[in-house]
């Protein structure tokens, strides 16, 4: 339920913002928000236990740092064109950024 209500949150943010805008947002940016959202589905759903140790770790900190990286890039972007749809970007790209630092610190201990 939990999962549904982050989905279905970003989602109708996302919407709405857009509508209350002229400039439509960029495909892209629609494209990291949707990856940034169906990568905590995934992680909230425990898919990475799927993976064995190895693959889980070698693919765990890249993506969400590429995702966090590419949210950053767009949520700066949205933010000169689009200011109301850079708020969701930026703040989902945000959490998962500290999100990523804190399991990088309780795995390193």
């Amino acid at each position: 339920m939990f999962i549904v209500l982050i989905a279905f949150g970003s989602i109708m943010t996302a919407l709405m913002m857009r509508k209350t805008n002229t400039r439509a947002p960029q495909k892209l940016s629609f494209l990291v928000l949707s990856l940034l959202i169906l990568n905590w589905i995934f992680w909230l759903s425990s898919g990475y236990e799927w993976f064995s140790d190895e693959v889980a770790g070698a693919i765990f900190n890249p993506i969400w740092g590429v995702l966090c990286a590419a949210g950053l890039a767009a949520s700066l972007y949205e933010l000169r064109h689009n200011k109301s749809f850079a708020f969701p970007v930026g703040a989902l790209s945000g959490i998962t950024l500290m999100f990523v630092i804190l399991v990088n610190g309780i795995t390193s201990m």
